[in-house]
């Protein structure tokens, strides 16, 4: 056992000092793992952080997207939305923020940061274009000694609508993920530009830039990339189904320029990266389509496109099923004949062993081109006939059942899971065949995001370990006030900092938060707000409200690393801020650890009050980081978060069983002699009984 601490120790200097200098994936061996987890956290410190050079802060105004900490000089770094990377000072007790931020430039915002060696990697793009090439700007870190402002060293561009960057192991390789996300433009009559989905891998030596294409996975045609079980949101028939055969939609779109230009890999988007821990391999995850992208560094050149599949919540699929019922309370059940795609929206590399795993979280996204959503209200999509049978709404009558239209098995058991109601479900590939853009076929039910975390084999992408049903079952045993519930920024007060700087449609989606119904037509406020006053809903009177939705989501907010001497991965819900912490040193029967919340005054107050009063937790959490002792401000293991539409960054210390923390030794008193080790700690309480494993 001394001997494996002593590993464990070396393993964990190793790691403090590749964190300054690498961006290394975290390490294992298990034979040098502690025996006891953390079985809980401790809030430390909050710190609101500025959305623009005038250290203005404020609810609603994304000034907490992404962070960065860097442990040799105590320094973290925080991403904006408005285009402004503030600088946090975490050497005393109490952080604070400092001047030595420094705004990027007019109309542009920070998609994504990381620091690597002695730069800090931020990725921009312009403000409300997801279609236009952006570029990777490299700025000289802030030290200790001469702590100045963060000065820009060099830019190299990158393809369009770059979302995430990662940095190699040996910080060489800068990958950034150019999603190509498509936009739809005009008037009255949406026009859709959408380029094709990339990867960026910048050479910081060079400062130059390789483009992976995503043709050779994409093919050139739909019909592989379907065949293989890739989602395909918006395929080119359905392109043409709703420009020339939708009574509905024909009038209000205009894809020709899209169909024009069209291409398989205009429809596949990557997002969050992950590297091999030997850099040979990078790994982006594919929300919008369920599939994970390979790429083979050496070559830049995207090897593998793989399809995650579907979480099936019948009562043969391994769950113990789903809330889908907007009733105010938490009642999971079996679904039969539905589906959800596993969205990952999350992508982590870890070792144990020697060998490499992924964790991926869920997230559910859909597409929206102007009056063309990928997915759909029930309601809005198939009509229970009374004493008939189901028919296709009005705005889909064009749809056929199954078996050449003569098959309404599903059809009918989907009205009876969801008749009437506004669960969303996706018209993609994956749901409704195009072949014949005529007369589409429906083919099943089919949801997004699979409401789970799950670990795959890095080697062949094979399917490990999936939570199931267990974030909504865990939290709401614990938090049933927040279960399923939402707060965004549209919840911001009326007439405040995040309403004026709003668009025009920003300010309708908050003003519909603000107002009561009745009186008026659209209004979804709440009589008391947390002052007594009419206005946005406190979390707690919001439960239930994204159960026809993604239910338990997450949006990039998960991190895996080494803490307390066991592999340690922490997983954030965006709407209900729920923070799930997980023993994956044996990434094939992951241990639960808990379950936090991140804003207990959330329950009874709006988050625009609770902001005022300075108690309002982390909300809309995208980024996530687990900082053992040796890289903990505090001296132990802890977590940080940031919520963006707090715009708070959140320290928390993680707890062994016993209330104990992780932390580093107390100096020993100046007459005592010097020691070569620390006595070991006693051992912790044996970890929590493994979850089971999917069938």
């Amino acid at each position: 056992r001394r001997c494996s601490r002593a590993v464990l120790a070396v393993q964990e200097r190793l790691m403090l000092s590749a964190s300054a200098l690498s961006f290394a994936v975290p390490s294992l061996r298990t034979s040098a793992a502690y025996a006891g987890s953390p079985s809980s956290v401790r809030f430390v410190s909050r710190t609101y952080t500025p959305f623009d050079p005038n250290e203005k802060a404020a609810y609603g105004m994304g000034a907490a997207e992404k962070f960065s900490y860097d442990p040799e000089h105590a320094y973290a770094y925080v991403a904006t939305e408005r285009g402004y990377i503030s600088v946090i000072d975490y050497s005393a007790p109490v952080a604070s923020v400092t001047s030595l931020g420094v705004s990027l430039g007019k109309g542009l915002t920070a998609r994504d940061l990381r620091l690597c060696g002695e730069s800090l990697y931020v990725v921009v793009g312009t403000i409300g274009e997801r279609t236009e090439p952006g570029a990777l700007l490299a700025f000289s870190r802030v030290t200790r000694a001469a702590p100045a402002s963060l000065a820009q060293v060099w830019e190299v561009g990158v393809g369009p609508g770059p979302d995430s960057l990662l940095p190699s192991p040996d910080c060489k390789t800068v990958a950034v993920s150019n999603q190509g996300k498509g936009q739809c433009t005009g008037g009255v009559v949406c026009q859709l530009i959408d380029p094709e989905g990339s990867v960026s891998l910048v050479d910081v030596a060079t400062r130059s830039s390789k483009t992976v294409s995503l043709g050779y996975v994409a093919g050139s045609s739909d019909s592989a990339l379907q065949a293989e079980g890739v989602h395909i949101p918006l395929p080119l028939n359905a392109m043409v189904y709703f420009d020339d055969f939708s009574n509905k939609k024909m009038d209000m779109v205009n894809f020709a320029e899209a169909r024009r230009k069209y291409t398989p890999a205009t429809m596949l988007e990557p997002e969050a990266l992950a590297w091999a821990p030997d850099g040979s391999k990078l790994f982006a995850a594919l929300q919008i389509n369920s599939a994970i992208l390979t790429v083979d560094v050496a070559t830049a050149t995207a090897e593998r496109l793989t399809p995650l599949g579907l979480q099936d919540w019948g009562a043969s699929g391994g769950t113990q099923g789903l809330d889908t019922v907007r009733d105010n309370a938490c009642q999971l059940k079996h679904v039969p004949e539905f589906s959800t795609l596993r969205s990952p929206s999350a992508i982590e590399a870890f070792e144990i062993d020697g060998e490499t795993y992924l964790m991926t979280a869920s997230g559910g996204s859909d597409l929206e081109y102007g009056e063309v959503e990928t997915a759909k209200k029930f309601k809005k999509l198939l009509v229970d006939v009374p004493g008939g049978r189901p028919e296709f709404h009005p705005n889909f009558q064009e749809l056929t059942a199954p078996g050449g239209g003569a098959d309404f098995s599903k059809i009918t058991t989907a009205v009876r899971n969801f008749g009437g109601t506004s669960m969303r479900l996706s018209i993609g590939s994956t749901a409704v065949d195009y072949s014949n853009p005529k007369e589409p076929v429906w083919k099943r039910a089919v949801g997004s995001g699979s409401r789970s975390v799950s670990i795959y084999r890095a080697s062949d992408l094979s399917l490990v370990w999936d939570s199931g049903s267990l974030l909504e079952q865990e939290g709401c045993k614990a938090f049933p006030w927040a279960h399923n519930g939402e707060q965004d920024d549209d919840y911001a007060l009326m007439y405040g900092v995040a309403y004026s700087h709003a668009s025009a449609g920003g300010k309708k989606d908050i003003a519909e938060k603000n107002t009561l119904s009745p009186p008026a037509l659209d209004g979804d406020a709440c009589h008391d707000r947390g002052d007594g006053k009419p206005g946005p809903c406190p979390l707690g009177k919001t439960v239930d409200e994204r159960s026809w939705k993604d239910g338990p989501g997450i949006q990039q907010g998960l991190a895996v690393g080494v803490a307390c001497g066991r592999m340690v991965a922490v997983a954030v819900t965006r709407a209900n801020s729920l923070a799930f912490g997980f023993d994956v040193t044996d990434p094939t029967q992951p241990a639960f650890l808990f379950v936090h919340h991140l804003s207990p005054a959330s329950k009874d107050k709006s988050p625009g009050v609770a902001f005022k009063e300075q108690t309002l937790g982390d909300i809309g959490v995208e980024s996530v980081s687990i900082l053992d002792k040796h890289q903990s401000p505090s001296g132990a293991a802890a977590v940080m978060f940031a919520g963006a539409h707090s715009g708070s960054l959140s320290l928390y210390e993680l707890l062994l069983t016993n209330g104990s923390r992780c932390a580093l030794p107390a100096p020993p008193p100046p007459t005592s002699p010097p020691t070569e080790t620390p006595p070991p700690p006693p051992a912790p309480p044996p970890p929590p009984p493994p979850l089971r494993p999917p069938p």
